[in-house]
């Protein structure tokens, strides 16, 4: 008797019972934030960025919150530095020192800051970006804190900031904590994604199911500010 028919049979039923467990995708809504790019995009195109109110408020929040806390997200080496993607073949420190010193002094400027500073001013954000590198300048010196200008501070990026870098101490209140801020904010898809979708929060006890009920579900999928990193 040929058994070929009987085992491809067996397998199509195998198969068919693994499609059947496999877990559906799942989509939450997602609000999407103004300064949503900020995390998701390319910062050499993003047009969003090099707004000069938008910079301003990006550099406000960013004092409020502390630089000091955000330095994690760069790389510094003696001759290169990269942040959010992008790679400078320079010492980061000394960029920042003579940015500040060429500023409006073409006579003492390179070749690299004449065309940094030309675009800047080009893009009419010259002033801001100064005056942001100049504020930076000021934490290498031993200042420890940047008075912040309240009125422009974006306390939902706030937020967002103390959930991504204030983690050293993760632990199941704060899981908890985090997911109620993403809710909060109406960023269900990141709130599913921390419960089920991040390697930092899959061993802390959470009722996750239960929680996972309080979420608002989305016909479709929209790209989220805390990313999946199981997949």
């Amino acid at each position: 008797m040929n058994k070929l028919p009987t085992l491809n049979i067996l397998i199509f039923l195998l198969v068919s019972c693994v499609s059947k467990e496999k877990k559906e995708a799942e989509f939450y809504v997602e609000t999407q934030t103004s300064f949503f790019g900020l995390n998701h995009s390319d910062w050499t195109k993003s047009k969003w960025i090099r707004k000069p109110e938008n910079l301003k408020m990006i550099h406000e929040t960013f004092k409020k919150f502390g630089y000091e806390k955000l330095e994690s997200g760069i790389y510094k080496s003696e001759n290169l530095f990269i942040a959010n993607g992008i790679y400078i073949k320079r010492n980061f420190d000394n960029v920042l020192d003579s940015l500040e010193l060429t500023y409006n002094k073409p006579e003492v400027q390179t070749k690299y800051y004449t065309e940094f500073w030309n675009r800047r001013k080009a893009e009419k954000n010259d002033s801001i970006i100064y005056e942001i590198i100049r504020e930076f300048n000021s934490l290498k010196k031993g200042q420890r804190r940047l008075n912040y200008e309240n009125e422009f501070v974006n306390d939902t990026l706030v937020d967002l900031l103390k959930i991504e870098f204030d983690n050293d101490n993760l632990n199941s209140k704060k899981a908890k904590s985090d997911f109620y801020t993403f809710k909060k904010y109406g960023l269900h898809q990141s709130a599913y994604n921390l419960l089920y979708e991040r390697a930092e929060y899959s061993e802390l006890e959470l009722d996750r199911e239960k929680l996972k009920k309080e979420l608002t579900k989305a016909t479709e999928f929209t790209y989220p500010w805390l990313i999946d990193t199981e997949k």
